[in-house]
């Protein structure tokens, strides 16, 4: 299991005259060593936590990157509940071993709901045979949530949440670095100590001689609704290859150690289990709406910043595009700014959206007149569009080699991209309705949505260039 350092061997003489017979040694034996450093005085709750959440790291790192090739056909989901198992099942049967109750007790505290559950009760039935308890245990009072501050961009496209916690008097901070790319991404988490306003001050207090920071509170629904997505989506998607994250962490002269400290791999648990301590939304809804989005998209082709674009139905797909995916993102239509729409436009957009060779030349022009009109809705002013003018000339040229590069071409034919002419609004959508609909399709007697949005414009007559399309573009 990566992350955890190796078995340290005794030093007991060897007996030359008598055989012995070698037990395998388990390869969870490395978390029970590592857990020695659980039974120091010293040891607070926040660093045992901090010890069961890289041990949980551990396993989801090696449940989508096993050393063997036969992990490749197996579910990330099923190996990492299988490996959990095993690890909670070596450490029960460790009846003389204080290291293996600790680290029971912290593997109870982080994780998920069924992970706590199993090793607690395996914990207990180590106390019960009469195991020590570890000495920090008496000191793991119940945690409360104090107060929420984001510290980011203008746009709220990418920022730091910090999540504050108060323990017996004693205030930490869960700091959570957090980039919306067509949803919410997970890069950073650190654990601080003092609480979350004070860390607010702080940062506002370096503001003011930077000026790049903008501080906000938010709630602690809005505070999990926001990091629990981004959290999922880690989970789903899994961890990024641990080699090229060293490849790249060495060409680019980084801390390794220290990445992997703060690595959202190793500290997920943790941040689950402090999520499941704020208040749940009453209802689970998005931000934006099918409404939304088309009313965004009517009034976006008849604003002055639309009125000079040569093919109107072409503007109207992919605005219907961008406000689409931010209504997606539990925002409003018109709130992604440019690290977002960067994102998903040289991401997701380029694997799953097909433009012909003319239209996607046209994606500049009706880009910029997409954010100058996103920033005069949300009201951000020249700092706005600034913001949005510096970085629209490094985004359209990315764009453009990204989106022409032949292995993207290869993507979207394996994906069977969507002409954008063609795409259909999702925000607000039933996924019962969108099941049903791949079951109608696959049946082949799918039908026309009822509620399909049709363009509003006058006599959109320019030519497509039906016969230049992206297979031609190599």
């Amino acid at each position: 299991m990566p992350g955890m350092s190796p078995v340290s061997r005794s030093r007991k003489p060897k007996r030359p005259h008598k055989t012995v017979q070698h037990t395998p040694t388990s390869p969870y034996a490395k978390f029970l060593d590592e857990a020695k450093a659980l039974l120091d005085p010293e040891t607070e709750v926040v660093e045992a936590e901090l010890w069961g959440s890289f041990a949980l790291g551990a396993l989801f790192e090696t449940s989508w990157f096993g050393e063997e090739e036969a992990d490749d056909d197996e579910d990330p989901d099923d190996v990492f509940e299988q490996q959990f198992g095993e690890l909670v099942e070596y450490l029960g049967k460790q009846k003389r071993r204080p290291e293996a109750l600790a680290a029971l007790r912290a593997l109870a505290m982080v994780g998920e709901d069924w992970t706590r559950e199993e090793a607690l009760a395996a914990a207990d039935g180590l106390a019960e045979a009469g195991v020590k308890e570890p000495g920090w245990l008496r000191k793991a009072e119940e945690l409360e949530p104090t107060s929420v501050f984001r510290a980011g961009d203008l746009f709220g496209d990418a920022g730091t949440i910090n999540l504050g916690f108060r323990r017996g008097g004693e205030e930490h901070t869960v700091s959570c670095y957090v980039a919306d790319r067509g949803g919410p991404v997970l890069e950073r988490v650190l654990v601080v100590p003092g609480g979350a306003a004070e860390l607010a001050k702080g940062m506002r207090t370096a503001d003011d001689e930077e000026g790049h920071l903008h501080i906000s509170e938010l709630t602690l629904v809005q505070a999990r609704t926001l990091l629990a997505e981004a959290l999922d989506r880690l989970l789903s998607e899994g961890p990024d290859d641990p080699e090229e994250l060293r490849e790249i962490a060495e060409e680019a002269g980084l801390d390794l150690e220290e990445l992997e400290m703060t690595s959202p791999v190793g500290l997920w648990a943790l941040l689950a289990s402090r999520l499941d301590l704020l208040p749940e939304p009453e209802v689970d809804t998005a931000v934006g709406s099918a409404e939304d989005v088309r009313e965004t998209v009517q009034a976006f082709l008849g604003s002055k910043q639309a009125e000079s674009l040569p093919e109107p139905e072409l503007a109207g797909a992919l605005a219907t595009v961008f406000a689409d995916v931010a209504a997606l993102s539990d925002r409003t239509a018109v709130g992604f700014g440019p690290i977002s729409l960067g994102g998903y436009l040289l991401d997701e957009f380029a694997e799953t959206i097909d433009l012909t060779r003319p239209e996607a030349a046209q994606v500049p022009a009706v880009l910029t007149a997409w954010a100058e009109f996103t920033n005069e809705r949300r009201g951000l002013g020249e700092e706005g569009l600034a913001l949005w003018r510096e970085a629209l000339p490094d985004l359209t040229r990315a764009f453009g080699e990204v989106y022409l590069d032949a292995d993207y071409i290869a993507l979207r034919e394996e994906y069977e991209a969507i002409p954008v002419r063609d795409y259909k609004i999702s925000a607000g959508t039933d996924l019962s309705e969108v099941l049903q609909q791949l079951v109608d399709e696959a049946r082949g007697g799918a039908e026309a949505d009822e509620d399909e949005y049709e363009f509003e414009v006058a006599e959109a007559g320019a030519d497509t260039d039906e016969d230049a399309d992206t297979d031609e573009q190599e």
